[in-house]
């Protein structure tokens, strides 16, 4: 790839998904100082004067693979600073989502640039551990893993997300990871809160959570949605119970909800229902502990140790404390803390049960 001449350029590009949406078509492009096995590139290129970026993408991808996009959807204006063979590149990339007619073959397709010259198209896999080459832009990298799916209604997607759970429950509490200060410090503050008596946790997963909590005098009624990590606690010794907390009896009454990275995976419409539906099992005055994913609209996630796509919804402060007063919870606070991956933002909440 030429870094162009300018000192900024102006880019649209395209995240291609296959039919299978565990992959999408990227070029191959040659060794360079910085990479010396080579990178991959997102479809697309310049903004010409006198069209906009969706324009310039529709023309882009026509001239390169003789292709149109279908479905296109604008994602994010990502910036990537870069160097290539030593020289810096400075581009502003309007980043795309959209399904390739025709799609390229599996092997053997190339992409023609303007000046003649050929690269291949590849497939590159969502799950970035299974790929040794650098994606360019990198910032497209977080919007691969949160790649919106329409062909999907929410009833399926609640499913997929489940079954995405239950195929690789083994390998998710292989891999989870030991509590962190943050952690640590939400599950000191919803003891003190809660003081004593049995609480319930909203997606007990491997059980560490639990654990933590028990440690610091609560009584814990575990439930998950996903089968197989009901059957692991159970296989522990413990008392747990397959739940879907938007349809299923939650018992009570409960001094408190634990929801560590749970409830993300719910629509809006029903993060309102089960809110309500947990102040509803939960004494006045109980305490709420739920962990959200900051930003916004909703998205897949295709990393970390699940090999599956599941679906989140993203969260502002300012609208999850409206859905939490509407369901009849008082925010105590809302903490605003870095992930561990990605650069990903979460907002951590407590709040009580009003009278």
């Amino acid at each position: 790839m030429a870094v162009d001449s300018a000192p900024i350029r102006v880019k649209a590009m395209l995240i291609a998904p296959n039919e299978e949406f565990d992959a999408h078509a990227v070029s191959l492009l040659p060794p360079t100082a910085e990479n010396p096995d080579g990178y991959h590139r997102l479809i697309g290129g310049s903004v010409e004067p006198g069209e906009t970026h969706e324009q310039a993408l529709r023309r882009e991808v026509e001239e390169e693979i003789g292709a149109q996009v279908e479905e296109l959807q604008f994602l994010a204006c990502v910036e990537s600073i870069f160097t290539i063979d030593g020289r810096l590149g400075h581009e502003i990339v309007f980043l795309y989502t959209g399904r390739l007619d025709p799609l390229p073959a599996e092997s053997g397709a190339v992409l023609t640039e303007g000046d003649g010259s050929t690269a291949p198209i590849v497939w590159r896999s969502f799950h970035e551990q299974q790929v040794p080459l650098p994606l360019y832009p990198s910032d497209a990298v977080a919007w691969v893993h949160r790649l919106p799916r329409n062909d999907l209604g929410r009833d399926a997607a609640r499913a997929e997300t489940v079954q995405a759970y239950e195929s690789n429950a083994d390998a998710y509490a292989d891999n989870a990871p030991d509590l962190n200060e943050p952690m640590s410090t939400n599950l000191d503050r919803f003891a003190s809160l809660v003081g004593d008596g049995r609480v319930v946790e909203i997606g007990s997963g491997p059980g560490r959570d639990a654990l933590a909590l028990e440690a610091r005098g609560l009584t814990v009624q575990r439930t998950d949605i996903t089968p197989a990590f009901v059957k692991r606690l159970i296989d522990a010794g413990y008392d747990a119970k397959v739940v879907d907390p938007l349809r299923d009896d939650l018992g009570g009454p409960y001094r408190g909800v634990w929801a560590n990275a749970v409830l993300l995976h719910l629509s809006r419409p029903e993060m309102a229902i089960v809110l309500h539906r947990l102040r509803q099992v939960v004494v006045d005055g109980g305490v709420l502990m739920c962990t959200l994913k900051e930003g916004a609209g909703d998205g897949w996630s295709r990393h970390g140790s699940v090999q599956a796509a599941r679906h989140f919804t993203f969260w502002r402060e300012q609208q999850l404390r409206e859905v939490l007063e509407a369901a009849g919870w008082t925010p105590i606070d809302v903490q605003h803390s870095p992930g561990r991956k990605l650069e990903e933002q979460w907002l951590n909440v407590m709040a009580r049960a009003s009278s």
